[in-house]
């Protein structure tokens, strides 16, 4: 698979390309959905969009190509969702849920992600990362002022630097469970244990299990 092209053709700009070049992801994720990768097809996708599979074949060069796409819109869309939002659920909580839920969030978005195709996935899941979409800088500045409104909860040294090994350590473990063992992002225990990673870090306590 990795040998094959992962980006379109074209970028539609007219309004009837831009309605086609959607009917195409939107169909391909319906089947992704509803039958699973193993029965994607370019036929099977252009006949669910309504269009020709020449039409199909003017925009994305195979299905793969077109899975690609239906991430890149998913992983911008949620993107958006963050930049947009003036706040964070997590700067509403006391700090334990907090921590926790940005656990949930990384184990929650890999797991529905990897359920739209497990194996294309796991060989490109780093090229649909937020980081690089909502920017560092900004995720880790709202993990600094997390930290410092709990200061009284805190014993890190450098709110800075811990606000940086945060969003990345959370999001390498996950990431590395993706590529190794995949099935670790449903064990309740493996969930359990990294939220203890990060409250010991954090807070040095342990209480992961209890933390939501």
């Amino acid at each position: 698979m990795s040998g094959r092209s992962t980006t379109s053709r074209r970028t539609p700009k007219q309004r009837r390309s831009r309605v086609i070049f959607s009917a195409i992801l939107e169909a391909g994720r319906r089947l992704l959905e509803s039958k699973g990768p193993r029965a994607l097809t370019t036929n099977r996708i252009a006949e669910r969009a309504g269009v020709s599979i020449g039409s199909l074949y003017r925009y994305f060069p195979n299905k793969q190509a077109i899975v690609a796409a239906i991430y890149e819109g998913e992983a911008g869309r949620e993107a958006e969702g963050i930049r947009s939002s003036p706040t964070w659920a997590i700067e509403e909580i006391p700090l334990r849920p907090a921590l926790a839920a940005l656990v949930d969030y990384q184990l929650d978005r890999h797991r529905r992600l990897i359920e739209l195709g497990r194996d294309f996935y796991r060989e490109h899941h780093r090229n649909f990362s937020l980081g690089p979409r909502v920017g560092a800088e900004a995720l880790e500045a709202r993990l600094r002022d997390l930290l410092l409104r709990h200061g009284e909860s805190v014993r890190v040294r450098d709110p800075d630097q811990a606000a940086f090994l945060l969003a990345r350590g959370i999001s390498a473990i996950v990431r590395r469970a993706v590529d190794e063992r995949p099935e670790k992002l449903r064990e309740p225990a493996f969930r359990d244990e990294l939220v203890d990673l990060v409250l010991a870090y954090v807070t040095g306590e342990r209480g992961g299990t209890t933390a939501t």
